[in-house]
Parts: structure tokens; sequence; C-alpha cells
């Protein structure tokens, strides 16, 4: 034990060594690593400080607190504090035994921007490790105490992004100190983790801490991924704890004198209000993302959209899994029947700003397509499944479509495995029964083990073909840029769409995910819709404008 010590700038680390499940291997951990002051007192709200050098060797042997939360789920139970900005770093190979220094991959950890962690529990790296790669893990702040936005300087929003960033330039200082490369940092995330990734590509303070990205399940465009009122979410917090009102500074005051605990509590009640008000639209994500109005220094100075102009030529892997509407019908199954019935348009009205004369017509298309002449209700949660999928692969496609004809086209896939470690699946298991096909986030069962939600996992038969499948094309992708020979799987451009079908095999399959669907979504509401988080949406990198979604969808504007 004594050996496993890495001495990096703020001072010496105390590792642990861990043993693979998958195979029995050995490979370091060095977990809880500060890479940041604790944002607590004055700090709160505010933009991450690196953090202070230690005397004496710090223990790296466990991981520290996650950032304050409280369970979505029964018992709904509070969990972590806000001293809580920690990194972990799990390497195969000793520092002083790498020869060329590794890949290294970041992981940035999903749950709607309210909850999770990095910690061991969820996601360790027995499974990716295996290819020799340095795996970064960390905690980032959730809610109102990451996202809320005031725009004032001791509160200019995103801070729970610009932890991020700050975790990122911490991999860029100190990842040599472990043997890897820092100039060869693939960031990686699932969901929410995957629209963070997808910030990160567009934001400007981001630029140059990674070289290629991967894709999961989420962007900046998705309609959970960002607040368009931040003060106006900031108020009616305010008002579940019965602030009367005064100036953004006296509310910025009011909420700093609260507990972690109180406040999130409270944001709990908030999101409890606003289902109550607006049931149509499930679980409302109150704290995420928000355009800063202090400019300096600012993590998303504009809208997404404005910021999609040509990007950095990155490698990417985009991607999905064949049931993504499981969770928003999750979310909305407990009423969902009884609205469509009243008004079926309300589904379309959740994501999209659609022009109101044409939404009964584009409802009712709508309607006939996904279901037919057949009665809406829980018998057909097959046919509601597929239309939340299209609608939340919609927003994933557009990212996609902007650089499908750049220099580095991207590579898509479409994860469809259905077995024992489905990540979500089994954790919705309880609630809903989905007997085919791989949901929302599925596939982080097999990119990481997971004590917690699988402590004896049985590593054989499809599951581990799953497994390795997987692991090698995206350790593969960190190293070299490319996931695995073309004719495995090779980029989709706009010429020749295609992807790869993630399964027991790997089948590289001609045309989009979800293929005559999206082309019926697309048809139907690029004409008369915009999505719901923005006000603009790409042409294509040839014309170099922007085109906004209105009723005539050729008029282009610069």
């Amino acid at each position: 034990m004594s050996s496993l010590i890495v001495e990096i700038p703020q001072g010496k680390l105390q590792g642990k060594e861990s043993k693979s499940i998958l195979n029995g291997q050995k490979y370091y951990s060095f977990l809880g690593i500060p890479y940041a002051k604790p944002p607590i007192g004055d700090l709160r709200f505010q933009a991450p400080q690196p953090s202070e050098k230690w005397e004496g060797v710090y223990d790296a042997t466990f991981d520290r607190d996650a950032c304050t939360q409280k369970d979505l789920a029964p018992p709904q139970a509070y969990s972590g504090s806000e001293n809580c900005l920690f990194l972990s770093v799990d390497i195969l190979q000793l520092p002083n035994e790498v020869r060329v220094p590794k890949a290294v991959i970041v992981f940035i950890h999903g749950g709607g921007f309210s909850n999770g962690s990095a910690s061991q529990d969820i996601y360790s790296s027995d499974y990716l490790i295996q290819h020799d790669i340095i795996l970064v893990r960390f905690n980032f702040r959730q809610h109102v105490l990451g996202f809320l936005n005031l725009g004032l300087p001791e509160c200019p929003g995103n801070a729970g992004l610009k932890d991020q960033t700050l975790a990122m330039k911490w991999v860029k200082e100190n990842i040599t100190h472990f043997g890897g490369n820092p100039d060869n940092v693939t960031l990686f995330g699932i969901s929410s983790g995957a629209s963070s990734v997808h910030y990160h590509i567009l934001s400007p303070p981001s630029k140059g801490l990674f070289k290629k990205a991967i894709i999961q399940s989420g962007s900046a465009l998705s309609a959970w991924a960002l607040t368009l009122d931040p003060k106006d979410k900031a108020r009616k917090l305010g008002e579940t704890f019965g602030f009367k009102g005064g100036s953004d500074q006296d509310l910025l005051n009011f909420l700093k004198k609260q507990t972690a605990e109180e406040l999130t509590g409270h944001v709990m009640e908030m999101i409890e209000n606003l289902m109550k008000e607006h049931p149509e639209k499930g679980i409302n994500i109150p704290f995420a993302p928000s355009v800063e109005e202090i400019k300096e220094g600012a993590f998303l100075p504009e809208l997404p959209h404005k910021l999609l102009k040509t990007p950095d030529p990155l490698p990417i892997i985009y991607g999905v899994d064949e049931k993504e509407g499981v969770m928003a019908f999750f979310i909305h199954q407990n009423k969902i029947w009884d609205l469509l019935k009243t008004d079926f348009s309300i589904v379309l009205k959740q994501y999209f700003d659609i022009d109101s004369a044409r939404l009964p017509e584009v409802s009712a298309k709508v309607k006939e397509f996904y279901f037919g002449d057949k009665e809406i209700g829980p018998d057909t949660a097959d046919h509601l499944i597929d239309l939340f999928s299209d609608i939340f692969f919609y927003q994933l496609y557009e990212p996609i479509e902007f650089v499908i004809d750049s220099s580095t086209p991207p590579y898509v896939y479409e994860f469809t495995y259905s077995g024992g470690l489905n990540f979500v699946k089994h954790m919705l298991s309880a609630i809903i029964k989905l007997d085919k096909g791989a949901c929302h986030a599925d596939e982080q069962g097999y990119l990481f083990y997971s004590p917690k939600m699988f402590p004896n996992p049985t590593l054989e038969g499809d599951d581990l073909a799953v497994i390795q499948n997987i692991t090698e094309l995206w350790t593969n992708f960190a190293k070299t840029g490319k996931p695995s020979d073309e004719s495995i799987w090779s980029p989709s451009t706009s010429n020749q769409p295609r992807y790869l079908n993630i399964n027991r095999t790997l089948e590289l399959q001609e045309g989009n995910v979800y293929g005559t669907r999206l082309k019926f979504f697309r048809n139907l509401l690029e004409p008369v819709a915009k999505p719901y988080n923005a006000q603009w949406a790409v042409s294509t990198l040839k014309t170099g404008v922007i085109q906004k979604l209105t009723m005539n969808p050729k008029k282009m504007v610069q």
C-alpha cells in the first residue's frame, strides 16, 4: 500500500489497489481527490476555485461525499454535502511503469442535473480499465446549488458546469503524474452527462481541454437541458421558503442563509408544484444550465443553437437507445393516458413551440401515424414509447446533422441489447415492465460495474459479449479517434447515413436511427415548429447560415 503514492502539485496522494470483478486483474484507484475549494459560505453559487495544497499524504483510498441531493423516488432520502468537489483517477499501471502516456477518458455522470455522483458504487471502472486507459470521474454541484442564475457577480449561473470545466483543467494539468496523456483526452457522458459533454463542445471556456467526445442519449438541445427563465425559477424557489419579495440581491442573500438540505428539500417541493401546474411536462427540471447575463467568463454566453457555429473538428460518437421513450413514459405514466385522451396535442406542446394555427392538423397526423385506429391507453404503451423515443432523438439529431459533413463526420449508434445489466430498465423494473429493447442509458450497465445496482453480475454469455464489444469500441475511440475498423463501424455522412446497431453482435446499418419514423417526424414538424428550448435551428454546414423554423422553412436569415 505504501508504494501507491503519486505526487501532484497540490501534494502527495495515497491510492489503493483494486481488483476487477471481470477478470481479477489488478488496477489502482485514487479516490476523492479535491479539485476545488469547498463551495461553501461566500463561495456558494459562484464559480469554483482551484483546490489548495495540503501537507503530508492525502488519503485517496475512499470516495468522499456526493453533492447535496435528495432521491426522486421513495424514500427520498437526503445524501451528500456542499463539500463535494472531488474526482477520482483509475489506472492499470503505476506511473513509474508507464513508458508511453495513456489515453484518458473523463466521464460525466447523469442524473438530470439534480442527482448522482461519480462514486465507485455506481461507476466502478472494472470493465473499461481492462483496455489500458486512464479513467477520471468527478462530482459537480446539483440542482439549485449548481444552477441558480440571478445574473449577479456572486451568482452568474452554471456553477455546476463550471465545476466540470475546472475538473477538466485539473486533468489537463495533473494527469501526466498518473501516466496519462493530457493531449489525448476523451470527454464522455450519458443522459444529462451527455448534454454536459455537448455543452463543453460549444462553451468557450472548455476549448482545448479535450480532443474527442462520446455523447450518449442527450445533447445541449434536449428540451430538459436548458432553463429559459432562471430568474423566474429562482423566485418560485424563494416563494416556497416564504420569501416575500425584493431585489435579486435580496433573494440571493436570503437563499445563502438556508442550509443545503433545506434548499434541496424546497427544490423537490418546487418540482412537485410544477408537476401539479403542468402535469403534461412530467418531472420539470427547474434548475438546469441557462444563458448567462454576465458575458465575461460565461460558460454559456448564448443559447446553445446560436453556439452551433462551425465546431472544432472533434471526432464524436453520438448514440441513443432503442426505447429512449421509456424514461419519458415512466415520468408521465400515472396521468398521461387521461391527458392524451383529453388533448393529444399536449404531448407535442411539451417539447415544441408549434404554430398554433397548425397545431390541430399536426397533432392529428402524429396521432394517426403512431396509433392508427387503436385506442390510446395502456395497451398501446409501446406506441407512445416510440413517439417519445422519436421526440428525444429529434433533439439529438440536429447536432449530428450539423457535423455530418464536417472534416470529422460523426459515428452514430443505437443500443438495442436487452440483458441482465440494462441499467435504467433494471432501476425502473418495479414500476414499468419492458420485455424487449433497451431504454434510456441502459448501456451504462455494460460500461461500468455498479456494485450498488448489480452487486453480483453474471459475467458470461451475451452480457459478457456486450461488455467486451462496447468497452473495446469506446476505448479504441479514446486511443485513436476510431472505434474500430471501418468495415465494422464507419462514420455517418449526409450522402451515406449509417449507424452501428450494438447488441450481442455488431451490425452496421444503412440509413438513420429510427429511420422512417425520424423522416416522418422531421418532415411534419420542421416547417411549423421550433425546439422548446430555443428559437433557432441549424440548416447545414454547407450553407453556413442558420435557418429559422417558421411557417416557411426555406426562409433563411444570417
